[in-house]
């Protein structure tokens, strides 16, 4: 496995990030059939559903900077707020900005990317998201134990982890099909149309029985 990326072969990679991520969170929900009470296998779920939810926002702000510094959307209409979600412009952007929790970091960025982009889009914070919410707190808990509940991964658990999975991804894709259709509105014929055949239709992941 390389340790850094070939030359040209681009820093983030952003698409392959995610794929590999989602694939992980497949993989880990297709091993645990085997051993469906497995505790071991159960966080290997947690852990590859946070991965992968962790990495979509990273990856977001990553598309966000360069609209940003490719001029598509004015840097000082962005407020203090939106500087602080955003983090640096730079390329290697400074790893020591201010901490955001998960869900605040979720809602701020999404909101961001409605602004810099010009879209009528919202982030739906209904029950997905509650369950969501309760699938970080124990996630959490997981993350830094104190007793041996802690790391104790229940059923309920499991299904808020899996609707957590298909939140972000469900909200992503919503957001860049959104993107999609906005950018098609400027094209006309054939490139409208093979523009319009990106948007995808976010796959629900497997359920714990």
């Amino acid at each position: 496995m390389p340790s850094a990326p070939d030359k040209g072969e681009g820093f983030i990679r952003t698409h392959d990030l995610l794929a590999e991520l989602m694939a992980d969170i497949q993989a880990a929900y297709q091993t645990i059939d085997a051993d469906k009470q497995s505790q071991y296998l159960r966080r290997c779920v947690v852990r590859a559903v946070f991965s992968y939810i962790e990495a979509a926002v990273e990856c977001l702000k990553v598309e966000l900077r360069s609209s940003v510094r490719l001029g598509y959307f004015p840097e000082e209409n962005l407020s203090a707020k939106d500087k602080e979600t955003l983090g640096s412009l730079s390329i290697f952007p400074d790893q020591n900005g201010k901490f955001l929790t998960l869900d605040s970091n979720i809602k701020r960025t999404f909101k961001l990317a409605s602004k810099i982009w010009s879209l009528d889009f919202k982030l739906r914070t209904g029950q997905d998201y509650k369950d969501f919410l309760s699938a970080k707190y124990a996630r959490n808990k997981l993350t830094h134990p104190r007793t041996f509940y802690d790391i104790q991964v229940t059923d309920e658990d499991m299904e808020y982890h899996t609707v957590a999975a298909w939140w972000v991804q469900r909200e992503l894709e919503r957001l860049i099909n959104s993107r999609i259709e906005d950018l098609a509105k400027t094209l006309s014929g054939p490139d409208r149309e093979r523009l319009l055949s990106a948007i995808s239709v976010p796959h629900e992941p497997k359920h714990q029985d």
